[in-house]
């Protein structure tokens, strides 16, 4: 399938055009994709794939500002009104989904999509409210397919993800993340929350942001401001964060600031795929300081990290030994 035939299919699914052999068609199209990384299929040519990217999102929008016209579905599609696969040139996928609002339904009939990315994967998705959230590597979120007339409930179920919120001053925006909630109108700010670090970190670029925990409320966070919440002794630590820098990862940078080696392995993980094991005695007392960027090699990135201590590196496969 070309550029020009893909095109066609999905212009025509968002207008209700498909017959029942074309859907099928652009069904194992999209089944197609899986958890692939190499771009659209079917597709070899990077300047077709930025044409029919971008021509796509302007007729999307153009569905988006329409409240009146249906919903359509497809199987696995469900409430997206499409999904386009890019890629950059440093190799991390970078998904974009949209989700389109359904009007006058009851709270009892909500329904919920998950959406999660693997190793060296983003994803952008806009929310039924045109809430943004840029979702990071290795990450899960569980979305209402619409939200009800009282707030609207999010859920970050694993990982680090990146808020967009539109402004409403009638329905709170709340998102559920382990332990903690976080409660905000109209806002950006990022929430760090993957299982296997030991604490939690909310850090907000714009507006008011409150967090707490089971009603017990442990900050309100203005710009500039993190929370770090240490999930084994249930305490919270307040510091100063640059806010232009909480969303750097979405851009493919991570800054790690006294970080531990689980935050140092899980960085690398995120953005090279490899799976990082220190065989050095005392490692759990290094601290590191550094930016890990996906436009670097991953032996140059190894190279820096073993710097700091003095170490070397043998890579085996996907795992990476530090010696």
């Amino acid at each position: 399938m070309n550029a020009s035939q893909l095109k066609k299919l999905l212009t025509a699914f968002l207008k209700n055009r498909l017959n029942k052999t074309d859907r099928n068609l652009l069904q194992n199209w999209y089944d197609s994709f899986g958890e692939s990384e190499k771009g659209v299929p079917g597709i070899n040519n990077a300047i077709d794939e930025d044409f029919l990217r971008q021509d796509l999102l302007n007729r999307i929008q153009v569905q988006l500002n329409q409240p009146d016209r249906p919903i359509y579905k497809l199987n696995t599609f469900r409430n997206i009104a499409a999904s386009i696969v890019l890629v950059t040139a440093v190799g991390m996928a970078s998904w974009f989904f949209v989700f389109k609002s359904e009007q006058n339904i009851s709270t009892a009939e909500i329904s919920f999509q998950t959406v999660a990315t693997t190793s060296r994967q983003l994803k952008k998705v806009i929310l039924p409210d045109n809430s943004v959230v840029h979702l990071n590597a290795n990450s899960r979120i569980r979305i209402p397919h619409h939200f009800s007339k009282k707030d609207r409930q999010f859920y970050l179920e694993e990982g680090e993800a990146f808020f967009q919120v539109a402004k409403d001053k009638t329905r709170p925006f709340i998102i559920h993340s382990q332990q903690l909630e976080i409660r905000v109108l109209g806002t950006s700010f990022n929430i760090r929350s993957y299982k296997q670090l030991a604490d939690i970190k909310v850090a907000v670029t714009t507006g008011k942001v409150s967090v707490s925990e089971q009603g017990k409320i442990y900050g309100i966070l203005i710009p500039g401001q993190q929370i770090t919440y240490h999930k084994a002794k249930k305490t919270i630590q307040l510091s100063k964060v640059v806010p232009t820098d909480n969303d750097a990862w979405v851009n493919g940078k991570i800054y790690l600031e006294k970080a531990g080696f689980e935050e140092l392995a899980l960085a690398m993980h995120n953005i090279y795929g490899v799976t990082l094991r220190n065989e050095v005695a005392d490692n759990h007392t290094y601290q590191y300081n550094l930016t890990i960027r996906s436009d670097r090699s991953l032996e140059e990135t190894m190279k820096l990290i073993c710097a700091i201590h003095g170490h070397n590196f043998k890579k085996r496969g996907h795992e990476i030994l530090i010696r």
